[in-house]
C-alpha cells in the first residue's frame, strides 16, 4: 500500500492551506494587527522546519515505519502506547477545523436555516476514507489539489485589487509578544506535515523527493501568507471583526460588479478540498488506533471516532468560542510536543544510531583487514 511522491505532495498542497481562511486570519489580526502576516509566517516555519524533520527521518530509517522505528528503538508496548496517544491526538486535531468548517457551510453557504442533518455527509465521506486507509486518501488528493490550486489562484486574483498595502506598513509594528502570542495561539490550525511521519516506509523511492516536497511545502506556505497579508490589507482596523474571511476578501472586488459573485465557484473549490483535508486527520487516527489495538479492525475504529466527532459536534454546537479557546490554553502544549519535539527526539537518536553503526561497520572491516594482513605476512 504504497504511494508515490507526486501524491504525496498533492495531499500536502492540499492540506496546508485548509481551514485557515475562515477564522485564523481573524485570530492573526487580534493579535498581531498589520503583522498578521508575520505571525503566520512565524507558524508556517515552523511547520517548514517539521517538513524537513520528516523528510530527514524518512531518509535516515529507510524504508521503516514509524511503529517499526518506536519497536526497535524501545519496544512493541512502548510503540502501542505512542500510536494510541497519537490516535487521540489526530481526533482531537479535526475539532476545531470541522467545527468552523461547518459553521461557514451553514451561515455562509444556507439561505435558508439548515437542519442537524446539513453536515452530516461529511462524516459518510470520512468514515469511507478511514475504512479504506491511505491509498484512496493519496489518490482523491491527486484530483483534489487542482481545486485547491485553482480556489487560491481566484482568490488571490479578485483580492488584490482591495488590499491596502499602506496598511501593513511599517512590518513589525505591533509588539513582538502578541504576535508570538498570536502565533501560538494559533498552532491548533498546523501540524498538518505531521502526517508524513506516519506515511513512512509507504511511500516509494523516487529521484527528488526532498526537493519536491520542500517546493510543494514552500508555495503553499507562501500563499498562505500572502492572503493573510492581503486580509488584513482590505480590511484594517476592522478585520477583527470579520469572521470567515474566504468568502469577505473577494467581494470587493471590481471584476464582481458585471458578472455577480462568481467567487463564490473559488469558495465552493476551497470547501470542496477541505473535506478530504478535514478528513486527513482521521484517517491518520484510525490508522493509529488499527495499529496501536491489532490490525484488521479500521472499520470498528472509523464508526468509533466519526460518531465520537458528530457527537462532539452537536453537543457544543452553541459554545463555538469557548471550545476555540479551551483548545488555543490547553492543546497547544500538547501540539508543541507531539508534533514539533518527538519527531525531532526520534531523528537525533536515528541518525546518533546510524553514526554508531558506521563507526561499528569501520571497525570491523578494520580488524578484517588487519587479520588478512597478517595472513598475507604468514
Amino acid at each position: 500500500m504504497e504511494v508515490n511522491k507526486k501524491q504525496v505532495c498533492a495531499l500536502l498542497f492540499t492540506i496546508i492551506p485548509s481551514s485557515k481562511f475562515l477564522v485564523l486570519p481573524t485570530l492573526y489580526a487580534a493579535y498581531a494587527k498589520q503583522d498578521a502576516w508575520f505571525a503566520g509566517l512565524i507558524n508556517l516555519i515552523a511547520d517548514g522546519i517539521l517538513v524537513a524533520v520528516i523528510v530527514a527521518f524518512i531518509s535516515v530509517y529507510e524504508g521503516q515505519t514509524f511503529f517499526d522505528v518506536l519497536e526497535n528503538t524501545f519496544n512493541k508496548k512502548v510503540a502501542r502506547a505512542v500510536y494510541f496517544v497519537y490516535g487521540l491526538y489526530f481526533m482531537f486535531k479535526c475539532v476545531v477545523p470541522v467545527f468552523e468548517q461547518k459553521n461557514y457551510t451553514e451561515i455562509v453557504l444556507y439561505e435558508t436555516s439548515p437542519t442537524v442533518f446539513t453536515f452530516l455527509p461529511f462524516f459518510l465521506v470520512s468514515a469511507y476514507m478511514c475504512v479504506h486507509g491511505l491509498r484512496p486518501m493519496a489518490r482523491t488528493a491527486e484530483i483534489v489539489a487542482w481545486f485547491t490550486a485553482t480556489g487560491l489562484v481566484l482568490v488571490t486574483f479578485l483580492s488584490v485589487s482591495s488590499v491596502d498595502f499602506l496598511y501593513l506598513r511599517p512590518v513589525l509594528k505591533n509588539p513582538v509578544g502578541q504576535t508570538l502570542s498570536g502565533s501560538y495561539k494559533a498552532m491548533i490550525w498546523y501540524g498538518q506535515p505531521l502526517v508524513l511521519l506516519f506515511m513512512a516506509g509507504k511511500i516509494k523511492k523516487e529521484k527528488h523527493f526532498k526537493l519536491s516536497v520542500g517546493i510543494t511545502f514552500g508555495v503553499a506556505a507562501a500563499i498562505v501568507v500572502l492572503l493573510f497579508a492581503f486580509f488584513t490589507g482590505i480590511y484594517g482596523d476592522i478585520a477583527v471583526r470579520q469572521l470567515y474571511a474566504l468568502s469577505k476578501m473577494t467581494k470587493y472586488s471590481i471584476a464582481l460588479n458585471n458578472v455577480g459573485r462568481f467567487d463564490y465557484i473559488a469558495t465552493l473549490m476551497l470547501v470542496t478540498a477541505g473535506v478530504l483535508s478535514l478528513s486527513v486527520p482521521l484517517v491518520f487516527s484510525t490508522m493509529c488506533f488499527n495499529t496501536a489495538f491489532g490490525k484488521g479492525k479500521p472499520f470498528v475504529f472509523a464508526i468509533i471516532i466519526n460518531a465520537l466527532i458528530a457527537t462532539v459536534l452537536s453537543i457544543f454546537n452553541l459554545y463555538f468560542n469557548r471550545t476555540i479557546e479551551l483548545f488555543e490554553n490547553y492543546f497547544s502544549p500538547v501540539m508543541l510536543l507531539l508534533v514539533y519535539v518527538f519527531p525531532l527526539v526520534m531523528l537525533i537518536i536515528g541518525k546518533k544510531r546510524r553514526v554508531e553503526k558506521n563507526d561499528f561497520n569501520e571497525s570491523k572491516l578494520r580488524e578484517k583487514s588487519a587479520i588478512m594482513r597478517e595472513k598475507g605476512d604468514l
